[in-house]
């Protein structure tokens, strides 16, 4: 199976951020299909700075992707345990996805009607007067 040497670049300012990781042919496949999921402005925290961007697309756009040989993936592992630097990897992703699905379950369970009338939360029995 084919082994690509993922490439992240991307600018603080004006400070590059570099990193990469070792992926086989069916992990690029999911890493592109979950950013291409992606269709929200989303941030990725980087110590006190922040990573921005438009969508998942956008953030491919700061990733190449490189086929690399099995000798070139074992030199990789060695030297590095097949990443270094800063990647936004797949677990980041899925945060990004999950907390998207968690916000849309709110709006999609929301009842205007269930809000409109306070007066259900109060028992009508109990005396005002103190």
């Amino acid at each position: 199976m084919a082994k690509y040497l993922a490439i992240f670049n991307d600018t603080i300012d004006e400070i590059e951020i570099n990193g990469f990781v070792v992926m086989t042919e069916k992990d690029v496949e999911t890493y592109e299909e979950m950013a291409s999921s992606i269709t929200w402005p989303f941030v990725y925290a980087l110590g006190e700075d922040e990573l921005e961007y438009s969508s998942g697309d956008d953030l491919l756009s700061r990733i190449e992707f490189k086929e690399i040989t099995a000798e070139e993936a074992k030199t990789f592992k060695r030297l590095f345990n097949n990443e270094f630097g800063v990647f936004i990897g797949e677990a980041f992703l899925a945060e990004v996805i999950g907390d998207e699905e968690d916000d849309n379950e709110f709006e999609d369970g929301y009842d205007e009607e269930d809000y409109d009338d306070d007066s259900k939360y109060y028992d009508d029995d109990l005396d005002d007067t103190y």
